[in-house]
């Protein structure tokens, strides 16, 4: 006699039960699989942009680092008193924190010198890119508002100012801009969303008959940015502080001046 136990299959409802058990687990699997997918997006998304950010604020603080730098410093010194003070002409920096006076500070600009090859010593000299700046500006890329990190470099009757004209940003790559101001950032990829500069650690010795003024310089230097590709609007910030090795011999007023060459 056959043993029919032995020669039956699954019932209908043990392949249900079956069917919806391997349902849950290839669920369970999308889902991980899906949740692990979004995150390294995300971590090379944060990681883009960090470095971004990075980039830009290199350029910002190597070249900051230069100001005042007068290959005549030294002619300067013995050649000085407290009574006749021969002065650098690289010495001014001009800083703002809200070049559109928006009253909100986060698109600042910095205008600087210093001496570079192929210029006369002790003279700025504008046909040699001498005097120099950064600055935030935000202006219509495909249809959309960017915030760019634009830097400027003088040239031949050309002296940079905050408010001088942006490139054009409708082409690309973007050139530059008669005023000099070029764009450092790539409007396409990043947003930045501000631009800060802090003055606070400046030190400031007023002049008297027995000493001279006396203006000792340390920029912090923020950026803040998200990437233009993603959805998320997510953002990220980086800071650094840049020692200004020049210093200014002259009241703070002026060495705030933007500065001039010819």
């Amino acid at each position: 006699m056959t043993n029919k136990s032995k020669n039956s299959g699954f019932s209908l409802v043990e392949l249900m039960i079956a069917m919806a058990i391997g349902l849950v687990v290839i669920g369970s699997v999308l889902a991980f699989t899906q949740s692990s997918l979004t995150a390294n997006t995300e971590y090379v998304q944060a990681t883009r942009l960090s470095q971004e950010l990075r980039n830009n604020m290199d350029v910002i603080s190597r070249d900051l680092r230069r100001a005042g730098y007068d290959e005549n410093v030294a002619s300067y010194t013995a050649a000085s008193s407290i009574s006749s003070l021969t002065l650098s002409p690289f010495s001014h920096i001009f800083v703002t924190n809200d070049k559109n006076a928006d009253g909100t500070t986060d698109d600042a600009c910095v205008l600087y010198s210093y001496d570079r090859d192929g210029g006369a010593g002790g003279t700025v000299d504008l046909s040699s890119g001498e005097i120099r700046g950064f600055r935030r500006v935000v202006t219509a890329v495909d249809g959309i508002n960017v915030g760019v990190i634009e830097m400027a470099e003088s040239s031949a009757g050309v002296t940079p100012s905050c408010g001088g004209a942006s490139p054009d940003y409708t082409k690309y790559p973007v050139g530059c801009a008669s005023s000099g101001w070029c764009a450092l950032s790539d409007a396409k990829v990043l947003n930045i969303t501000s631009f800060t500069l802090d003055t606070s650690k400046y030190i400031t010795q007023t002049g008297s008959a027995i000493s001279t003024p006396l203006v000792i310089r340390e920029l912090g230097v923020g950026l803040m940015g998200g990437l233009r590709q993603t959805q998320d609007n997510v953002t990220r910030g980086i800071k650094s502080s840049v020692k200004v090795r020049a210093d200014c011999l002259e009241a703070s007023s002026v060495c705030d001046d933007p500065p001039t060459g010819s």
